[in-house]
């Protein structure tokens, strides 16, 4: 049984939610003294915080080696299990800043667009599913970049508390679907189909695949789902004390177990482009 299915056990986990989440994002950044080598203090606060806020922030100082130093970091908390997509590098890092190479710019990431919520990995399969996610600024824009967002886990509890039908839609197995990704006759990604809400087998956490581009998605053409992800845009287009909002500056990074989140379009410095460095994880932060 779990908490989609089991009213006492929801009960319980909505109450340890609301007793434990921190709402001021001041509570939530940690400075770190040496990415190589964590305090116990200072891992334990990042883990408490990703527990509970799904999500922590951190400061470090200028480093030689940026992506050798956010690896570091993140095997410290077990991401290791990495993503290998296209355009990675650097032992799972992707350079996340705007790209002048065509293929690489269909993707909206390399580009200086905005970017509306969503989940990373949404399109991935159930056996590439990403659980985690750090985040690091080498190089702020000159103008915008503000990220966006809100523990999913909160959107399920606010949405199963104002309209419990809306949050069980959410949670239908067919709820959403990508189509496969295929170029010149080659099928880079398969189809990808399943729930918006759904709880991660290995985890036993409650999990969110979703996207607000509405491009290449297919939502189930029944009218509790539809109806139910128009009720969550709106939602997520409002302001309550659980959405978060910051530009990361230089030497400041985050860790999360995929949170939900979005971006504000920039404008770069010709000279110095934003630039962000992202790992994409199969496991959670242990």
């Amino acid at each position: 049984m779990s908490i989609l299915n089991n009213l006492d056990e929801y009960k319980r986990w909505r109450d340890d939610k609301l007793a434990n989440i921190s709402t001021k994002i001041e509570t939530c950044l940690i400075e770190i003294s040496n990415p190589f080598e964590l305090t116990r203090s200072e891992k334990d606060r990042i883990k408490h915080l990703c527990q509970h806020n799904n999500f922590a922030l951190f400061n470090i100082e200028q480093q030689d080696n940026y992506p050798q130093a956010i690896i570091a970091i993140n095997k410290q908390f077990g991401l290791i299990d990495y993503d290998p997509h296209l355009y990675v590098q650097n032992r799972g890092l992707a350079h996340i800043t705007q790209s002048v190479k065509q293929d690489q710019a269909e993707f909206i990431p390399y580009t200086n667009k905005a970017i509306g919520w969503h989940t990373d990995g949404y399109y991935n399969t159930i056996e590439q599913r990403i659980r985690a996610f750090s985040l690091f600024c080498v190089t702020p824009a000159n103008r915008g970049g503000e990220n966006q967002w809100i523990d999913q886990q909160m959107v399920y509890l606010q949405l199963r508390e104002s309209n419990p039908d809306v949050a069980k839609a959410l949670t239908h197995t067919q709820a959403m679907s990508i189509p496969k990704h295929v170029v010149n006759g080659v099928v880079r990604r398969k189809i990808s189909i399943g729930a918006i809400f759904f709880i991660d087998e290995p985890s036993s956490q409650l999990y969110m695949r979703y996207t607000q581009r509405k491009k290449n998605i297919k939502f189930l053409n029944a009218q509790e789902v539809r109806q139910a992800v128009a009720i969550l845009d709106t939602h997520l287009s409002t302001t309550t004390e659980y959405h978060f909002s910051h530009t990361m500056v230089a030497n400041q990074g985050m860790l999360c177990n995929n949170i939900l989140h979005k971006r504000s379009g920039f404008i770069d410095n010709p000279f110095n482009p934003r630039l962000l460095l992202r790992g994409r994880y199969f496991n959670r932060l242990n």
